[in-house]
């Protein structure tokens, strides 16, 4: 059965600059949700973008009970992020307060997606950026993605499903905290993930391109059609093997890609990015490209190439990731 991505969302605290692409959808309780896509944006108006720095290699040990999904969720995330070096986040309870709270909220209201309605049980917050301030957590960004998966489903495969949907880019950019939250809602078991950079942080970057998955990547689903909007408007019902996350500089120019496994070449059914095929959701652009191909083979290894250009120079970047058993 499939999830149903509703997020992968970027909100400011304040009401400033939004995602440039949404979708808008009705909740349950009648109010309306605004579903975007891409990384989170900062307080908006003429607010330069933070500084960045290198990668976060260490951070304190998190909290979560030790066999609770949120602490399997929280580790396979750094996991998958330390492994292709967009460094780890660390846990901050605050935003751990902002999920739980908006997982409640979601429970009680029989509702879906990003927004509160103010005047509901247990209303913590009209979007993720007032609920993090109202947990007490000082920002300059903040962005959530929101995954319910069927109640015969775990926190891996959701962790995975996010993993696998080209537009819930913020769960691999540059933010440096996390709070997490996994519980029944409505419409199935939910994984809530509150990503934050404090008011006086900067930007996780490698300084260079980073792939996802990448070398030694392991056990990314196959296929999927997990995601809304998805990243194929024209095609009903569409599915899609892992796609590949390409992330450089803001000149970042992807002009080839092709993926190898057993049985031959892979058919890429888009290349998303800059002086390639606009992406229909406005996400895959100004430093990131997505290379979505065809429906993967389970428990499979494949090679990837990508080549172009990053930051004034040429890149090439060969590697190989395994698929898992679904």
């Amino acid at each position: 059965m499939l999830a149903v991505l509703v997020a992968g969302v970027a909100l400011t605290a304040c009401g400033g600059a939004w995602g440039q692409h949404s979708s808008v959808h009705r909740s349950d309780d009648g109010g309306v949700i605004l579903t975007v896509y891409g990384e989170a944006w900062g307080d908006g108006g003429d607010t330069p973008a933070p500084a960045a720095s290198a990668i976060v290699t260490s951070v304190p040990a998190a909290t979560y009970e030790a066999t609770s999904s949120e602490a399997l969720a929280y580790e396979m995330l750094n996991a998958e992020r330390s492994q292709c070096g967009f460094g780890l986040l660390a846990q901050d309870i605050r935003l751990d307060q902002a999920a739980m709270g908006h997982l409640d909220y979601l429970a009680q209201n029989n509702a879906v997606g990003h927004f509160q309605k103010p005047g509901n049980a247990r209303f913590t917050g009209v979007n993720p950026g007032n609920r993090a301030t109202a947990a007490g957590y000082d920002h300059r960004q903040v962005g959530e993605t929101l995954l319910p998966v069927p109640f015969t489903e775990n926190v891996e495969y959701a962790v995975r499903s996010i993993l696998s949907a080209p537009h819930t880019l913020v769960a691999l950019h540059g933010l440096r905290d996390v709070g997490l939250a996994w519980g029944p809602t409505a419409v199935g078991r939910t994984l809530e993930m509150v990503f934050g950079l404090a008011e006086n942080a900067v930007h996780q970057d490698a300084g260079k391109v980073l792939t996802y998955p990448c070398e030694g990547s392991a056990g990314v689903l196959a296929s999927t059609g997990e995601e809304v909007p998805t990243p194929f408007l024209a095609e009903a019902d569409a599915i899609w093997g892992q796609p590949i996350l390409v992330k450089g500089a803001s000149d970042l120019r992807v002009a080839a890609a092709s993926i190898t496994g057993p049985g031959g070449a892979v058919t890429i059914k888009a290349l998303y990015g800059d002086e390639q095929t606009t992406d229909p959701n406005g996400r895959c652009k100004a430093g990131v490209a997505c290379i979505i191909p065809v429906a993967l083979a389970t428990n499979t290894t494949y090679t990837a190439t990508v080549s172009g250009t990053n930051a004034g120079a040429g890149f090439m970047s060969t590697f190989s990731f395994r698929t898992g058993a679904r």
